[in-house]
């Protein structure tokens, strides 16, 4: 969960809320993971069993995301010349991981379930499970509309992007709930089949994060419209006769950029540096979000 510098905040206000709404995803979702979890267990149901899962993957990659904030958005020191942007991208990396790996148990034993219903081996989960979907569907609403309030109000991309991740698991949570309902009335494999459709989908989630975090973790170049960006952004500075070379990754939250600029062969040292200098803070302003710029200077 994303929380802005308070010099980013037009009121004081704001600022506690951006915290507050921090530590209310975090609580929300273990709350309803470890809830969701246990009735699971005790009622039976495969489905709730899976969408606790997916609370349980909101609340760590909230988490992450909340202390990656503060550890990435340090400035770089004499042992992290380049920042600690990574360490969002490692935590990423390894949860992806593990939620797949419990998933993939899961998928196993919903799988079973099923071709037991198939053969006649059938169970009823219990009434609980039911209750517990329900409970879980309108607190989700209720987040997804409280951190949707807070992110629009505070232009915050991350606290919108969690608002929308707790809107699916409401979503997710009916559908459970209509599995169960299902399930008691007759139809025992609907719980079960739940259960894989939503295994599936996490791990598809969870190959998205963990493409997304090694692609951090191996430095991968920005898109090449984003490059052109950057090229096109430094032609504008008055001096510069030529890109040379651009280079981009994403470190973080932030952006490092590694560039090259030709300039007039007659253009004295300073002259050079002084053109460097409005390029990189051209490049600032223009494209923002960038951490830090190796800006290279040679002549035409």
């Amino acid at each position: 969960m994303h929380e802005l510098p308070q010099n980013n905040i037009v009121y004081p206000e704001c600022y506690n809320c951006s915290k507050a709404a921090g530590w209310t995803a975090v609580s929300a979702n273990l709350f309803l993971a470890i809830f969701k979890a246990v009735v699971g267990f005790i009622s039976g149901s495969k489905a709730v069993l899976a969408d606790s899962l997916y609370s349980f993957k909101d609340f760590l990659t909230s988490l992450v995301v909340f202390i990656g904030v503060q550890v990435s958005g340090k400035p770089a020191d004499e042992g992290h010349p380049y920042g600690h942007g990574k360490i969002e991208y490692v935590s990423i990396f390894l949860i992806s991981i593990l939620i797949i790996i419990g998933t993939l148990f899961l998928l196993i034993h919903s799988v079973k379930d099923i071709w037991n219903a198939y053969l006649g081996h059938v169970y009823k989960p219990k009434l609980i499970a039911l209750f517990a979907a329900i409970i879980s569907m309108i607190a989700n609403y209720k987040l997804s509309s409280y951190l949707y309030c807070v992110g629009e109000k505070l232009k915050s991309p991350a606290v919108i992007a969690n608002a929308k991740h707790n809107h699916s698991d409401a979503v997710s949570s009916a559908f459970v709930a209509c599995a169960v309902l299902l399930s008691r009335y007759g139809f025992y494999f609907v719980d079960p089949l739940v259960a894989v459709i939503e295994t599936l989908d996490l791990i598809r989630l969870s190959a998205g994060m963990l493409n997304d975090s090694f692609k951090g973790i191996m430095d991968s170049s920005l898109p090449k419209n984003v490059l052109k960006e950057m090229e096109m952004t430094a032609m504008l500075v008055p001096g510069v006769r030529r890109v040379a070379r651009v280079n981009a990754r994403k470190v973080g939250h932030g952006i490092w950029v590694d560039m090259i600029i030709k300039v007039d062969q007659s253009h004295t040292l300073d002259k050079g540096y002084l053109i460097g200098a409005q390029v990189e803070n051209t490049l600032k302003s223009k494209i923002g979000n960038i951490s830090g710029i190796n800006m290279g200077i040679e002549a035409f």
